[in-house]
């Protein structure tokens, strides 16, 4: 359901969802297969330090811990209920909730909007509303974040700590990026799947995102916004970076995405959420594995400030891949002698004579882990160079693990400079151990030359934003001010 602006204390409540001390699990269960008994199983599997509350009117004992009837019944506060019960089942619950004091509630039952049952969804969100009872969901897969050993829902898995929130209405696409993260190193800071979206809104997980200590970027997956203005207030009062990927815009994906989280995509089309998004001051990728590689880049790195990148590689295919891709997106590679005057001369002295200076700088594959500290400090000494990209091919005499070494300490080294670097290793095992170590590092390193391009690019991109955010939201208060 609309509202205006992102709501203070659903802001101030989201702690208490990210951060329980206790949680009520209502409908636990001692099936193994139900979701009632693997929301317990989340939590204690990852560690998880907080008091747990199973709830369930016909057991005394749910995986081997005390079960109450009611979650009235329970003799201690109770920070977040997750009720996992029938859709019939959920407005009773929220009812006792709110006579509990429970602070939030997570609703993952479907059988809502998403099936046409929005009278009862609509009903329970303006009950939730009338006795500030925040809810998350309904029709939702979990919430969680590793810094906190959290994993509340039936999530298989916590993911690996890092820099991204994932804020996604797809509770499919979220385990994809969690299975991503620890497949990948795709670090993340905490994570909500929406659902619905019935009551808490994008808005204001976005602004408890931009509060929470671990968060560096903003990752949205959206089906549709309910609420387009307190989306864009809350964007444009973000001090962090925020990308999103907007789906269902295509003619069945309207019906898809309806059918899936009660998105109703009606009278908006893709052009107008572009221009929402650009109102709005935030990144839109096309793609998914362009949503993960945008959000790991502008979680790791600061903003391009310029379009002086030096690319150094030890292959020119490599090089030339990296040519065509930055000029196709619009930010051409300059030639050494154009960034700096003195740079060609001084990345000389790191390659052989058959090396080639211009811009990408190919160290040739015979190229050294000296070779490639030596070229990548002399950049990052540049005042001129704005950023980075390293390429590395493996070869005979390719010493991956020796190269990936030297860059991570050269970017210890000189990180505080600001200025943005990027690594593409395209390989084997050797390449993806490479890849996995400098992200764990935080540098984001990719296997393909697209996608290194494609991040520094919208590193780019983010510098603008960064611009033109503060006149958008001047604009924006303009507006505001106008309509009242």
């Amino acid at each position: 359901m609309e509202i205006k602006e992102a709501r203070q204390y659903v802001i101030d409540r989201l702690n208490y969802a990210f951060k329980p001390k206790s949680v009520a699990v209502i409908g636990a269960s001692r099936n193994e297969k139900k979701v009632g008994f693997k929301v317990i199983q989340g939590l204690r599997r990852c560690g998880y330090e907080g008091i747990i509350y199973p709830i369930n009117v016909k057991a005394t004992e749910v995986a081997g811990l005390p079960a109450y009837k009611s979650i009235l019944d329970v003799p201690d506060d109770v920070d977040l209920a997750f009720v996992s019960l029938p859709a019939t089942g959920v407005f009773e619950a929220l009812e006792q909730c709110v006579e509990k004091k429970v602070k939030i509630a997570v609703v993952s039952s479907s059988g809502f909007g998403e099936i046409g049952n929005k009278n009862l969804q609509n009903e329970i969100t303006e009950y939730c509303r009338e006795n500030g009872l925040p809810l998350i969901g309904p029709n939702l897969v979990g919430i969680g974040t590793p810094y906190h050993n959290y994993n509340c829902g039936f999530v298989p898995y916590l993911p690996n700590k890092g820099p991204v929130a994932l804020i996604s209405q797809s509770g499919s696409n979220l385990l994809a990026a969690l299975g991503s993260s620890q497949l990948d190193h795709f670090g993340i800071s905490m994570f909500v799947g929406l659902g619905n979206k019935a009551d808490v809104d994008f808005s204001e997980v976005i602004k408890y995102a931009e509060q929470e200590e671990h968060t560096k970027c903003i990752a949205v997956y959206i089906e549709a916004l309910d609420s387009p203005e307190a989306f864009k207030k809350a964007c444009l009062e973000c001090e962090k970076p925020i990308t999103v990927i907007k789906v269902g815009s295509s003619k069945i994906g309207v019906k898809a995405a309806f059918a899936h989280t009660a998105s109703d995509n009606t009278g908006h089309n893709n052009a107008e959420y572009d221009q929402l998004f650009q109102e709005s001051g935030v990144m839109r990728e096309e793609t998914w594995q362009e949503f993960l590689d945008t959000s790991l880049a502008l979680g790791m790195c600061p903003p391009l400030r310029g379009d002086n990148v030096v690319m150094i590689t030890n292959g020119g295919g490599a090089g030339l891949l990296a040519c065509d891709h930055f000029e196709r997106l619009g930010m051409p590679l300059k030639e050494l002698k154009e960034i700096s005057q003195n740079l060609r001369s001084a990345i000389r002295k790191y390659m052989p004579s058959f090396g080639s200076p211009l811009n990408p700088v190919d160290i040739s594959g015979t190229a050294t882990s000296e070779m490639y500290g030596g070229a990548l400090r002399t950049a990052y000494r540049d005042e001129n160079v704005d950023g980075i990209v390293i390429s590395v091919c493996p070869t005979a005499v390719t010493d991956v693990e020796a190269i990936t070494d030297t860059v991570i300490e050269i970017h210890k080294q000189y990180k505080t400079l600001g200025k943005p670097f990027i690594m593409e290793c395209q390989g084997g095992n050797e390449c993806r151990e490479a890849i996995m170590k400098l992200r764990d590092h935080g540098i984001p390193a990719f296997s393909t030359m697209e996608q290194a391009v494609n991040a520094m690019v919208a590193l780019r991109e983010y510098s603008h934003i960064m611009s033109r955010k503060e006149e958008l939201l001047k604009q924006a208060h303009a507006e505001e001010e106008e309509e009242k």
